[in-house]
């Protein structure tokens, strides 16, 4: 072997404040990575700074203990003022201060670490909102005290935003799109002197002044792929109870066949390529021998019920004794279908509902699917005992009274276990991206602008909606305060129903394993992150889980 290709290579995950206790779920991307990386002979290790531990350094408790008696107060349903919306404004730009300084201070140690390690390259995961800039200002720090070393970026945001990440951001030597296992091979095989960037498929870069985009290619059989790594040599956070929560996301699926206006799944993931059942079993047997689990989160945006059945099936003959949520379509599947998920260990099931409105679903979405089969789908998992999630995207520009009745009458029909809503998203790459003013959306900047919002955008998380920088969109010529008080007034009609808003599929069997109710978990969380409390996070919502996960298995 080679120096060069005894070389490490470091792949890094940032995303952020952990808004969510999905943060502190294992990487399954990265592991992938790592884990086509090894079988080719080349060293790895992931750098995933999404923990509780983050918080600490984020949120430090001088700054909270300042502001938690506001805060207290507006959690307990206290309306914010003039008054008390300027001592928040003030208090979010100091923190946003030391976030920036913070950040700085994790990218000067991490390019300790690389002088040390002296790396191949460097691949970072880029994500949205804080998580980029941050993933940026790493890039930016290695660009200046090691310009030499080749730094990366992949995952998420590329797909979305592509060419405009070089074009704003140059600390980028090469951007990947699509999916890396392939490629990152390649990559790895080119710095180490073999072959040439232009026969690499999957990647944006630059070469001198002209920007170069070379072919797609997707994985045509997912069963090659090696099995993902995270053992704690190569992911040194997955060793122990208090930093990683021991939930692993599973590839059974990757792409989707539709074509749903608002979505970008079927441009980031390509055409629906499915896991053999017997890979899927395999891939969850060495999970629960290495790490003493038994929760698993699908990862496909588009599986077919009919082919969940058959990994369910296989599940049961191999009496694996999991729980895992998944995806679901609203077409297709009966009610044996789900009968059969849940004996399999299926806890819950994420449904995009997106409008109770035909006219809505036809026009807007582009959904292909009927009122009535969304209904019998989300009644169908629902009475086999499945938690159902069923998300909204309100208001569209579209949407009014009659609309709004609409929905509200399928939720008080169906009654799902939780709602989770979002404002409509204007993403580049989707058709709504492609063609805004068609379906009722108006930029309110230049197209590059717009991109470059998008790129940058942070949600002030110390702030109700209405004190966000607006969207730089109207959304059926409402402009971003309105749309997102209408969004507030939505919300709170579904609760009225006494039903859930804002938890996810994986949320739900969270809460079990943290002994908690949906409620009570997605409120305990909100609350704990606005205060800052990273060792009640980390106790309750991490070590806690990973505990009753140990003695669940024990048991058996």
């Amino acid at each position: 072997m080679s120096v060069k290709r005894d070389r490490p290579i470091f792949l890094v995950s940032y995303a952020g404040y952990p808004f969510s206790p999905t943060n502190f779920l294992p990487d399954n991307g990265l592991a992938n990575l790592a884990g086509a990386l090894i079988e080719e002979g080349y060293r790895v290790k992931i750098f995933d700074y999404n923990l509780p531990q983050i918080i600490r350094r984020l949120y430090p408790h001088r700054f909270s203990k300042k502001i938690e008696p506001l805060l207290k107060r507006i959690l307990e349903g206290g309306k914010v003022g003039l008054k008390e919306g300027w001592r928040l404004m003030r208090w979010e730009k100091i923190l946003r201060a030391h976030w920036e300084r913070e950040v700085e201070r994790m990218a000067r140690e991490f390019c300790g670490l690389l002088e040390k390690e002296n790396p191949l390259f460097v691949g970072f995961k880029l994500w949205n909102g804080d998580g980029f800039k941050g993933s940026v200002t790493f890039a930016r720090t290695i660009k200046k005290y090691l310009p030499h070393l080749p730094v990366l970026g992949g995952g998420p945001h590329v797909d979305i935003f592509r060419e405009y990440i070089l074009k704003f951001y140059p600390y980028f030597d090469i951007l990947v799109y699509g999916e890396g296992e392939k490629t990152i091979v390649k990559l790895a095989d080119f710095f180490s002197g073999k072959g040439r960037l232009l026969d690499i498929p999957n990647l944006i870069f630059k070469e001198g002044n002209q920007l170069i985009t070379t072919a797609v290619e997707w994985i045509k059989d997912l069963d090659d792929l090696p099995f993902p790594v995270y053992d704690p040599e190569i992911y040194p956070v997955m060793e122990g109870n208090c930093q990683k929560i021991k939930m692993f996301v599973i590839d059974e699926s990757r792409g989707c066949n539709n074509s749903c206006h608002f979505c970008i799944h079927p441009v980031k993931s390509g055409r629906l390529r499915l896991k053999s059942p017997e890979r899927i079993v395999e891939e969850i047997k060495r999970l629960k021998e290495k790490f003493g689990t038994k929760i698993f989160r699908y990862a496909g945006s588009s599986t077919p019920t009919k082919v969940l059945r058959n990994i369910a099936e296989a599940i049961i003959r191999n009496n694996l004794n999991i729980e895992y949520t998944t995806f679901g379509h609203v077409r297709g599947g009966n009610s044996e279908d789900f009968k059969k998920l849940k004996e399999s260990g299926c806890y819950a099931i994420f449904f995009g509902i997106e409008s109770g409105s035909q006219k809505i679903l036809d026009h807007t979405m582009n959904k292909r699917v009927s009122v009535e089969k969304i209904k019998y789908s989300l009644k169908s998992a629902k009475d086999a005992g499945i938690f159902v999630a069923g998300s909204l995207i309100y208001p569209t520009p579209m949407d009014d009274e009659e609309t709004m009745k609409e929905t509200l009458e399928l939720l008080e029909e169906v009654r799902p276990h939780s709602t989770p809503v979002q404002f409509p998203l204007l993403t580049p790459q989707t058709t709504w991206g492609k063609n805004p003013e068609k379906f009722g959306f108006k930029l309110t900047c230049s197209y590059e602008k717009f991109l470059k919002i998008g790129l940058e955008y942070k949600v002030k998380f110390l702030f109700p909606p209405q004190f966000w920088v607006p969207f730089p969109y109207l959304i059926g010529g409402k402009p971003f305060k309105v749309y997102m008080k209408d969004l507030a007034e939505f919300e709170n009609e579904i609760e009225k129903l006494n039903i859930l808003t804002t938890i996810s599929d994986e949320m739900a069997l969270l809460a079990k394993y943290s002994g908690l109710s949906p409620r009570e978990y997605r409120d305990t969380y909100r609350d704990l992150a606005l205060l800052g409390r990273s060792e009640e996070i980390e106790e309750k919502f991490v070590r806690k889980v990973n505990e009753n996960l140990s003695r669940d298995e024990k048991r058996r």
